[in-house]
Protein backbone atom coordinates (compact mmCIF):
# COMPACT_ATOMS: atom_id res chain seq x y z
CA UNK A 1 0.00 0.00 0.00
CA UNK A 2 3.39 2.55 1.09
CA UNK A 3 4.44 2.01 -2.44
CA UNK A 4 1.27 2.46 -4.06
CA UNK A 5 0.86 6.11 -2.36
CA UNK A 6 4.37 7.09 -3.05
CA UNK A 7 3.85 6.50 -6.29
CA UNK A 8 0.59 8.61 -6.63
CA UNK A 9 2.67 10.85 -4.78
CA UNK A 10 5.80 10.89 -7.20
CA UNK A 11 3.33 11.53 -10.07
CA UNK A 12 1.55 14.76 -9.23
CA UNK A 13 4.58 16.69 -7.89
CA UNK A 14 6.29 15.14 -11.58
CA UNK A 15 9.85 15.27 -9.52
CA UNK A 16 11.25 14.34 -13.04
CA UNK A 17 12.18 10.63 -11.63
CA UNK A 18 11.99 8.45 -14.20
CA UNK A 19 8.93 6.44 -13.26
CA UNK A 20 8.02 9.45 -11.27
CA UNK A 21 5.24 10.60 -13.89
CA UNK A 22 3.87 7.53 -14.65
CA UNK A 23 3.22 6.05 -11.29
CA UNK A 24 -0.26 7.88 -9.77
CA UNK A 25 -3.40 7.84 -12.79
CA UNK A 26 -6.67 8.12 -11.41
CA UNK A 27 -9.64 5.89 -12.02
CA UNK A 28 -12.44 6.66 -13.96
CA UNK A 29 -13.22 10.03 -13.20
CA UNK A 30 -12.83 11.33 -9.94
CA UNK A 31 -13.69 15.28 -9.70
CA UNK A 32 -13.28 18.32 -7.31
CA UNK A 33 -15.29 20.83 -6.71
CA UNK A 34 -14.02 24.52 -6.67
CA UNK A 35 -15.14 27.94 -6.66
CA UNK A 36 -15.16 28.11 -10.35
CA UNK A 37 -14.87 25.32 -12.14
CA UNK A 38 -15.42 21.01 -11.70
CA UNK A 39 -12.09 19.75 -12.58
CA UNK A 40 -11.99 15.84 -13.67
CA UNK A 41 -8.95 13.87 -13.55
CA UNK A 42 -8.87 10.55 -15.60
CA UNK A 43 -6.24 8.27 -14.22
CA UNK A 44 -6.62 5.69 -16.72
CA UNK A 45 -6.60 7.84 -19.63
CA UNK A 46 -4.51 6.21 -22.41
CA UNK A 47 -5.12 2.76 -20.79
CA UNK A 48 -6.61 -0.45 -21.87
CA UNK A 49 -8.75 -2.42 -18.60
CA UNK A 50 -5.72 -4.79 -17.66
CA UNK A 51 -3.74 -2.05 -17.70
CA UNK A 52 -1.50 -1.69 -21.21
CA UNK A 53 -1.17 1.49 -23.38
CA UNK A 54 -4.32 1.29 -25.75
CA UNK A 55 -4.59 1.66 -29.56
CA UNK A 56 -0.83 0.43 -30.25
CA UNK A 57 1.20 -2.81 -30.38
CA UNK A 58 4.04 -1.42 -27.94
CA UNK A 59 6.49 -3.43 -30.25
CA UNK A 60 6.20 -1.14 -33.17
CA UNK A 61 8.33 1.33 -30.67
CA UNK A 62 10.65 -0.46 -29.06
CA UNK A 63 13.05 -3.27 -29.31
CA UNK A 64 13.94 -4.74 -25.60
CA UNK A 65 17.31 -4.99 -24.60
CA UNK A 66 18.52 -8.10 -23.36
CA UNK A 67 16.92 -8.42 -20.03
CA UNK A 68 17.95 -12.14 -19.02
CA UNK A 69 20.78 -10.47 -16.47
CA UNK A 70 20.47 -6.72 -16.31
CA UNK A 71 23.48 -5.58 -14.78
CA UNK A 72 23.26 -2.99 -11.87
CA UNK A 73 25.55 -1.32 -10.03
CA UNK A 74 25.93 -2.07 -6.12
CA UNK A 75 26.14 2.35 -5.64
CA UNK A 76 22.76 2.51 -7.32
CA UNK A 77 20.51 -0.09 -5.04
CA UNK A 78 22.45 0.54 -1.69
CA UNK A 79 21.00 2.03 1.57
CA UNK A 80 22.96 3.62 3.99
CA UNK A 81 21.81 4.21 7.63
CA UNK A 82 21.74 7.88 6.73
CA UNK A 83 19.72 7.54 4.08
CA UNK A 84 17.30 5.33 6.48
CA UNK A 85 17.79 8.31 9.16
CA UNK A 86 16.76 10.75 6.67
CA UNK A 87 13.39 9.29 5.71
CA UNK A 88 13.07 8.96 9.84
CA UNK A 89 13.74 12.63 10.22
CA UNK A 90 11.39 13.97 7.48
CA UNK A 91 8.64 11.20 8.89
CA UNK A 92 9.20 12.73 12.46
CA UNK A 93 8.47 16.28 11.41
CA UNK A 94 5.11 15.38 11.16
CA UNK A 95 4.93 14.63 14.97
CA UNK A 96 6.59 17.52 15.95
CA UNK A 97 4.31 19.35 18.58
CA UNK A 98 4.72 23.42 19.54
CA UNK A 99 4.57 24.88 23.03
CA UNK A 100 4.01 28.67 24.21
CA UNK A 101 6.90 29.93 26.27
CA UNK A 102 6.56 33.25 28.69
CA UNK A 103 9.06 32.98 31.05
CA UNK A 104 12.57 33.74 28.89
CA UNK A 105 14.09 36.60 26.38
CA UNK A 106 13.13 36.21 23.03
CA UNK A 107 16.33 35.77 20.89
CA UNK A 108 17.24 35.45 17.39
CA UNK A 109 15.33 32.61 15.10
CA UNK A 110 12.50 32.61 17.71
CA UNK A 111 8.70 32.91 16.65
CA UNK A 112 7.31 35.13 18.90
CA UNK A 113 3.47 35.64 18.92
CA UNK A 114 2.78 39.24 18.58
CA UNK A 115 -0.07 42.18 18.43
CA UNK A 116 1.12 45.52 17.33
CA UNK A 117 -0.53 48.98 16.53
CA UNK A 118 1.51 51.13 14.00
CA UNK A 119 1.67 55.15 13.99
CA UNK A 120 2.57 57.94 12.15
CA UNK A 121 2.99 61.32 13.73
CA UNK A 122 0.64 60.06 16.46
CA UNK A 123 -1.78 58.67 14.00
CA UNK A 124 -3.07 55.27 13.26
CA UNK A 125 -2.61 54.32 9.24
CA UNK A 126 -4.41 51.66 7.12
CA UNK A 127 -2.66 48.27 7.44
CA UNK A 128 -0.83 49.12 10.19
CA UNK A 129 -2.34 46.95 13.10
CA UNK A 130 -3.05 43.13 13.49
CA UNK A 131 -6.40 43.96 14.71
CA UNK A 132 -5.81 41.84 17.55
CA UNK A 133 -5.37 38.68 16.35
CA UNK A 134 -2.28 37.58 17.31
CA UNK A 135 0.47 37.21 14.64
CA UNK A 136 3.37 34.55 14.37
CA UNK A 137 6.91 36.51 13.56
CA UNK A 138 10.30 34.81 13.16
CA UNK A 139 13.06 37.01 14.25
CA UNK A 140 15.45 37.04 11.40
CA UNK A 141 13.06 36.40 8.66
CA UNK A 142 13.30 39.95 7.99
CA UNK A 143 9.25 39.96 7.20
CA UNK A 144 8.67 43.36 8.64
CA UNK A 145 10.21 46.75 8.36
CA UNK A 146 14.36 46.47 8.92
CA UNK A 147 14.54 46.97 12.72
CA UNK A 148 11.84 45.84 13.99
CA UNK A 149 12.05 42.47 14.82
CA UNK A 150 15.96 43.51 16.07
CA UNK A 151 14.15 45.90 18.45
CA UNK A 152 11.89 42.41 19.98
CA UNK A 153 14.92 40.40 21.29
CA UNK A 154 15.85 40.76 24.85
CA UNK A 155 12.15 41.46 26.00
CA UNK A 156 9.76 39.32 27.53
CA UNK A 157 6.46 37.76 26.68
CA UNK A 158 3.77 39.72 28.36
CA UNK A 159 5.58 43.35 27.93
CA UNK A 160 4.48 45.62 25.46
CA UNK A 161 7.50 47.73 23.56
CA UNK A 162 7.53 50.70 21.42
CA UNK A 163 9.48 49.49 17.58
CA UNK A 164 10.66 52.84 16.63
CA UNK A 165 11.12 52.22 12.43
CA UNK A 166 11.34 54.29 9.37
CA UNK A 167 9.98 53.25 6.15
CA UNK A 168 12.02 53.36 3.04
CA UNK A 169 11.88 55.66 0.44
CA UNK A 170 10.49 53.78 -2.00
CA UNK A 171 7.84 51.92 -0.06
CA UNK A 172 4.85 50.81 -2.16
CA UNK A 173 2.58 53.57 -0.34
CA UNK A 174 3.64 56.76 -0.59
CA UNK A 175 1.65 58.11 2.52
CA UNK A 176 4.49 55.87 4.34
CA UNK A 177 7.52 56.52 2.43
CA UNK A 178 10.52 57.42 4.18
CA UNK A 179 8.19 58.54 7.23
CA UNK A 180 9.03 57.43 10.93
CA UNK A 181 6.72 54.74 12.65
CA UNK A 182 6.57 53.74 16.00
CA UNK A 183 4.46 50.54 16.64
CA UNK A 184 3.30 49.32 20.14
CA UNK A 185 3.77 46.10 20.41
CA UNK A 186 2.41 43.00 22.54
CA UNK A 187 4.73 39.81 22.68
CA UNK A 188 1.89 36.96 23.79
CA UNK A 189 4.73 34.10 23.79
CA UNK A 190 7.30 32.31 21.91
CA UNK A 191 6.57 29.60 20.58
CA UNK A 192 8.78 26.57 20.43
CA UNK A 193 8.72 23.45 18.90
CA UNK A 194 9.90 20.21 20.60
CA UNK A 195 10.79 16.81 18.75
CA UNK A 196 8.82 13.71 19.55
CA UNK A 197 11.02 10.87 20.74
CA UNK A 198 11.39 7.87 18.88
CA UNK A 199 10.36 5.12 21.23
CA UNK A 200 8.76 1.70 20.75
CA UNK A 201 5.69 3.08 22.91
CA UNK A 202 5.40 5.86 20.41
CA UNK A 203 5.83 3.18 17.45
CA UNK A 204 2.96 1.28 18.58
CA UNK A 205 0.50 4.21 19.31
CA UNK A 206 0.91 6.55 16.35
CA UNK A 207 2.03 4.04 13.53
CA UNK A 208 1.02 0.13 13.79
CA UNK A 209 -2.12 0.93 12.74
CA UNK A 210 -1.45 3.00 9.81
CA UNK A 211 2.00 2.04 8.77
CA UNK A 212 2.34 -1.48 10.35
CA UNK A 213 5.58 -1.14 12.14
CA UNK A 214 5.71 -2.56 15.59
CA UNK A 215 8.57 -0.85 16.45
CA UNK A 216 11.60 1.32 16.42
CA UNK A 217 13.54 -1.70 15.18
CA UNK A 218 10.59 -2.71 12.35
CA UNK A 219 10.24 0.46 11.20
CA UNK A 220 14.22 1.10 10.39
CA UNK A 221 14.00 -2.23 9.08
CA UNK A 222 10.90 -1.60 6.79
CA UNK A 223 12.14 1.95 5.48
CA UNK A 224 15.26 0.05 4.57
CA UNK A 225 13.39 -2.07 2.14
CA UNK A 226 10.99 0.35 0.98
CA UNK A 227 14.31 2.87 0.16
CA UNK A 228 16.03 -0.44 -1.09
CA UNK A 229 13.13 -1.86 -3.25
CA UNK A 230 12.39 1.84 -4.74
CA UNK A 231 16.36 2.55 -5.78
CA UNK A 232 16.05 -1.06 -7.50
CA UNK A 233 13.23 -0.28 -9.50
CA UNK A 234 14.49 2.94 -10.48
CA UNK A 235 17.93 0.97 -11.28
CA UNK A 236 16.04 -1.85 -13.31
CA UNK A 237 14.05 0.68 -15.53
CA UNK A 238 16.85 3.11 -16.25
CA UNK A 239 18.61 0.32 -17.50
CA UNK A 240 16.16 -1.31 -19.90
CA UNK A 241 15.79 2.32 -21.07
CA UNK A 242 19.28 3.49 -21.74
CA UNK A 243 19.99 0.05 -23.41
CA UNK A 244 16.51 -0.95 -25.47
CA UNK A 245 15.99 0.70 -29.04
CA UNK A 246 12.93 3.30 -29.25
CA UNK A 247 11.15 4.36 -32.23
CA UNK A 248 9.48 7.75 -32.56
CA UNK A 249 7.06 7.69 -29.90
CA UNK A 250 3.88 9.05 -30.78
CA UNK A 251 2.86 12.50 -29.40
CA UNK A 252 -0.62 11.49 -28.05
CA UNK A 253 1.43 8.98 -25.79
CA UNK A 254 3.06 11.39 -24.02
CA UNK A 255 0.49 14.21 -23.79
CA UNK A 256 -2.17 11.62 -22.41
CA UNK A 257 0.19 11.64 -19.52
CA UNK A 258 0.90 15.15 -19.31
CA UNK A 259 -2.59 15.74 -19.53
CA UNK A 260 -2.88 13.60 -15.95
CA UNK A 261 -0.33 15.69 -14.13
CA UNK A 262 -1.69 18.67 -15.09
CA UNK A 263 -5.33 17.73 -14.05
CA UNK A 264 -4.26 16.72 -10.87
CA UNK A 265 -1.96 19.23 -10.06
CA UNK A 266 -5.22 21.60 -10.88
CA UNK A 267 -7.33 19.36 -8.67
CA UNK A 268 -5.52 19.51 -5.97
CA UNK A 269 -4.80 23.56 -6.19
CA UNK A 270 -8.56 23.78 -6.19
CA UNK A 271 -9.40 21.50 -3.63
CA UNK A 272 -6.82 24.11 -1.26
CA UNK A 273 -8.73 26.72 -2.89
CA UNK A 274 -6.17 27.74 -5.45
CA UNK A 275 -6.29 28.28 -9.23
CA UNK A 276 -3.87 26.99 -11.43
CA UNK A 277 -3.67 29.90 -12.77
CA UNK A 278 -2.59 31.27 -9.42
CA UNK A 279 0.47 28.31 -9.64
CA UNK A 280 1.58 29.13 -12.66
CA UNK A 281 2.44 32.82 -11.75
CA UNK A 282 4.00 31.71 -7.90
CA UNK A 283 6.31 29.06 -9.56
CA UNK A 284 7.07 31.57 -12.42
CA UNK A 285 5.23 29.65 -15.34
CA UNK A 286 4.41 31.91 -18.51
CA UNK A 287 1.45 29.84 -18.95
CA UNK A 288 0.42 26.33 -18.86
CA UNK A 289 1.63 26.01 -22.45
CA UNK A 290 5.14 26.28 -20.66
CA UNK A 291 4.09 24.02 -17.56
CA UNK A 292 2.88 20.95 -19.72
CA UNK A 293 6.45 21.28 -21.33
CA UNK A 294 8.26 21.08 -18.24
CA UNK A 295 6.51 17.84 -17.41
CA UNK A 296 7.31 16.49 -21.40
CA UNK A 297 11.01 14.97 -20.69
CA UNK A 298 9.74 12.68 -17.56
CA UNK A 299 5.76 11.88 -18.73
CA UNK A 300 8.16 10.54 -22.62
CA UNK A 301 10.34 8.52 -20.19
CA UNK A 302 7.07 6.69 -18.49
CA UNK A 303 5.98 6.16 -21.75
CA UNK A 304 9.11 4.47 -22.40
CA UNK A 305 8.54 2.42 -19.28
CA UNK A 306 5.26 1.12 -20.12
CA UNK A 307 5.99 0.31 -23.05
CA UNK A 308 9.17 -1.82 -22.38
CA UNK A 309 6.91 -3.28 -19.25
CA UNK A 310 4.03 -3.95 -22.39
CA UNK A 311 6.20 -6.19 -24.26
CA UNK A 312 8.03 -8.06 -21.57
CA UNK A 313 4.76 -9.02 -19.87
CA UNK A 314 3.67 -9.94 -23.44
CA UNK A 315 6.60 -12.53 -24.37
CA UNK A 316 6.75 -13.65 -20.88
CA UNK A 317 2.89 -14.33 -20.91
CA UNK A 318 2.36 -11.94 -17.39
CA UNK A 319 -0.86 -10.83 -16.71
CA UNK A 320 -2.66 -8.86 -13.76
CA UNK A 321 -4.60 -11.33 -12.00
CA UNK A 322 -6.69 -10.70 -8.51
CA UNK A 323 -3.94 -12.84 -6.62
CA UNK A 324 -1.25 -10.66 -8.28
CA UNK A 325 -3.40 -7.53 -6.77
CA UNK A 326 -3.66 -9.18 -3.43
CA UNK A 327 0.02 -10.23 -3.26
CA UNK A 328 1.07 -6.21 -4.90
CA UNK A 329 -1.25 -4.95 -1.96
CA UNK A 330 -0.04 -7.33 0.72
CA UNK A 331 -3.63 -8.87 0.55
CA UNK A 332 -4.95 -5.89 2.07
CA UNK A 333 -7.97 -3.88 0.91
CA UNK A 334 -7.63 -1.78 -2.45
CA UNK A 335 -10.77 -0.95 -3.03
CA UNK A 336 -10.26 2.57 -2.45
CA UNK A 337 -7.67 2.98 -4.80
CA UNK A 338 -9.36 1.24 -7.20
CA UNK A 339 -12.06 3.53 -6.91
CA UNK A 340 -9.97 6.39 -6.68
CA UNK A 341 -7.35 5.30 -9.78
CA UNK A 342 -9.58 3.54 -11.76
CA UNK A 343 -9.12 -0.44 -12.21
CA UNK A 344 -7.04 0.36 -15.44
CA UNK A 345 -4.37 1.97 -13.43
CA UNK A 346 -4.18 -0.37 -10.72
CA UNK A 347 -3.30 -2.93 -13.03
CA UNK A 348 -0.94 -0.63 -14.94
CA UNK A 349 1.15 -0.25 -11.15
CA UNK A 350 0.96 -3.88 -10.71
CA UNK A 351 2.23 -5.26 -14.47
CA UNK A 352 5.48 -2.97 -14.44
CA UNK A 353 6.00 -4.21 -10.76
CA UNK A 354 5.75 -8.00 -12.32
CA UNK A 355 7.64 -6.91 -14.42
CA UNK A 356 10.78 -5.56 -12.35
CA UNK A 357 10.61 -8.49 -9.98
CA UNK A 358 10.92 -10.68 -12.62
CA UNK A 359 13.86 -9.52 -13.92
CA UNK A 360 15.17 -8.60 -10.67
CA UNK A 361 15.24 -12.72 -10.04
CA UNK A 362 18.21 -13.04 -12.27
CA UNK A 363 19.87 -9.23 -12.67
CA UNK A 364 23.22 -8.97 -11.09
CA UNK A 365 24.70 -6.75 -8.92
CA UNK A 366 28.05 -5.09 -8.82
Amino acid sequence: MKKFITMGLALVLATGVLTGCSTSQKADEVTTESKTETITVDYGQGLNADGTLADIDAADYVKVCDYSAVELASADVSVSDDEVQEQIDSFMENYKTTKQVTDREVKDGDVVNIDYVGTVNGEEFEGGNSDGQGYDLTIGSDTFIDGFEDQLIGHTPGETVEVNVTFPDDYTSEDLAGKDAVFKTTIHYISETEDQKLTDDFVKENLQDTYGYTSVKDMKKQIKKALKDNKETDAVWNYLVDKSEFQEIPDTLIEDRVDILVNALASNLSAQGYSLEEYLSVYGYEDEAALRESYHDSCENTVKVFLLADVIAGEKGLSVTEEAKKEYFQSEDYSSYTSFYSDAYVNRVVLDDMVVKMILETAKIK
